[in-house]
């Protein structure tokens, strides 16, 4: 059984897979690099779902330390003022204000809502409901508190409040942007991230036992019911997808194709400074297959060869010191 990464060195140079397979030494700071970058590329993918946690739980907490403050503000106000009655009108009609808030959110979450979007809005009503209680509330207790010290301090509360909203609010703002970077970075703006080559996430090996393949994409983005594989290169960035990247995507998607059973309409190769989409159909699917073969045959003969006549790719070939047929 072959792995996608061999297909892919097959697809550079059929010897370069053959001193692989013979685990010929390699070499090259390039290929230090990859191994760190690749690491560093697994980390800031996990973190996008820490980083969109924290951002919800900091909108969520904004939202409850800038009601607390507004709260707490109009009751210190109560407390302060002498002219209780017009006090009091005022908190009736930001309460009224609330409800009928409340009931336009009820109405929206009934009828224009998803079920998925439902239970977020029924959220969002019931905190109008509860804001408009305690305004209604408040309203009755101007009549009853009139102390300015209770009052001052009242507003000082409501002032630390508002700081803590504050900080939340930058902390929420940081986290988004640090997932939507992330997000951005390695392709996964469409979909969420399924699948991750990462010792944390703990990747199964995909495996097809019909053509003889196995391999660990770096990622695999769901949209919808579509998985996407995405393949990270660390190195320079081609004028174009190389050959050989081509043929390590595309193998992956007969992966994710043989076992969620559902064939991708592309797979991605990220590159530093470009991306591309390359498009998986029945030609590039006979195409690895074809390959895949011809790495059975070369292991049946016993041997493989170079099969270019270019030094600058010997040159950039990690095992061609060596390559007993190297052009430079």
């Amino acid at each position: 059984m072959f792995s996608a990464g061999e297909v892919e060195k097959y697809g550079y140079c059929p010897l370069t897979w053959w001193l692989s397979r013979e685990e010929a030494d390699e070499a090259g700071e390039a290929l230090e690099q990859g191994i760190t970058k690749h690491e560093q590329m697994g980390d800031e993918v996990l973190s996008i779902g820490h980083h969109e946690k924290t951002e919800k739980e900091s909108e969520t907490t904004v939202l409850y330390f800038a009601l607390a403050a507004t709260i707490v503000a109009v009751l210190g106000i109560s407390f302060i003022s002498a002219t209780s009655f017009d006090v009091a009108l005022i908190l009736d009609a930001v309460s009224l204000i609330w409800l009928l808030a409340a009931v336009f959110l009820l109405y929206r979450a009934d009828r224009l809502a998803t079920e998925a979007e439902r239970f977020l809005w029924e959220r969002v009503v019931l905190i109008f409901s509860m804001v408009a209680s305690i305004m209604a509330v408040l309203s009755v207790t101007t009549f009853v508190v009139n102390d300015k010290w209770l009052g001052q301090s009242a507003e000082a509360v409501a002032l630390v409040w508002l700081i803590g909203a504050s900080f939340f609010l930058r902390r929420s703002i940081t986290h988004g942007l640090l997932a939507k970077f992330a997000r951005e970075k390695y392709g996964a703006t469409k979909g969420e991230v399924a699948y991750l080559d990462h010792p944390q996430a703990k990747p199964d090996l995909l495996v097809s036992e019909k053509y003889g393949l196995r391999g660990r994409p770096d990622l695999v983005i769901a949209e919808g019911d579509v998985l996407i594989p995405v393949e990270v290169k660390t190195g320079r960035t081609p004028r174009g997808p190389l050959f050989s990247h081509i043929l390590q995507v595309a193998a992956y998607c007969l992966l994710v194709e043989e076992t969620s059973g559902r064939a991708p309409p592309h797979g991605i190769i990220r590159y530093e400074g470009a991306s591309h989409e390359i498009e998986y159909n029945a030609d590039l699917k006979a195409l690895v297959v074809g390959k895949l073969e011809e790495m059975r045959k070369a292991l049946q003969k016993g041997e493989a060869h170079r099969n270019h006549q270019r030094p600058g790719k010997c040159i950039h070939c990690s095992r061609r010191e060596g390559c007993p047929e190297r052009l430079a």
